[in-house]
């Protein structure tokens, strides 16, 4: 593993646990047995180092499965959509208790300027890969505002059994772990199917 490799990875973890402001280049040196200038040397300074660490634990979070996308199959959208979703909740459910999660936790409750790259570089094509498949199921009847909002849907069904696990289990246990993954994918993929057919029909009135 090179020195590169070696920092990222201890950046990973020391930013996990204490966060950008709580996160000290000496510590993450430490940790990768590298001398202090070995960062600026990589990355700049501390604020390019955690913004390529962001896009290293969002490239490494969960599954290392490709990502089903219209283009795979464009004969068969509602089954690609279906294994978009089941590859989606497996990533996040399994992402959920590493320094990647709680990595990602922290970005999202208190965001850095760091998010827009990550936002632009890693998560955009997800979204879009998303977008496409809701669209083709919907036979390309929906307007703009209509995808988007099938698309923030779908998205925020599968993160609220990230973010929101600690509050569920205490509402409403027992509480949905990884063990539960397909059960989730399929529950969100037929609540999206509905909400699709019918928009669908509203668009075509």
């Amino acid at each position: 593993m090179s020195t590169k490799e070696d920092i990222l990875n201890a950046a990973l973890g020391v930013f996990a646990q204490h966060g950008y402001d709580g996160g000290t280049v000496r510590e993450i040196c430490d940790r990768a047995r590298a001398n202090v200038a070995a960062v600026n040397y990589h990355f700049g300074d501390k604020a390019s180092l955690y913004a390529e660490v962001l896009q290293h634990a969002y490239r490494s979070a969960g599954n290392r499965e490709p990502m089903p996308t219209l283009g795979a199959r464009p004969d068969d959208p509602k089954g690609q959509l279906q294994a978009w979703i089941h590859w989606y909740v497996r990533r996040i459910l399994q992402a959920s208790d590493t320094d990647i999660g709680r990595l990602m936790a922290a970005e999202m409750a208190k965001p850095t300027p760091a998010l827009d790259a990550l936002a632009t570089r890693a998560v955009q094509p997800v979204s879009d890969a998303l977008s496409q498949l809701v669209q083709a199921v919907a036979g390309g009847t929906l307007s703009e505002r209509s995808l988007r909002l099938h698309t923030v849907s779908v998205i925020g069904q599968c993160l609220v059994y990230r973010f929101g696990a600690a509050m569920l289990e205490r509402l409403n246990p027992p509480h949905f772990g990884q063990d539960d993954a397909a059960l989730i994918a399929e529950h969100i993929f037929h609540v999206t199917t509905i909400a699709v057919a019918q928009a669908t029909k509203v668009e075509a009135s």
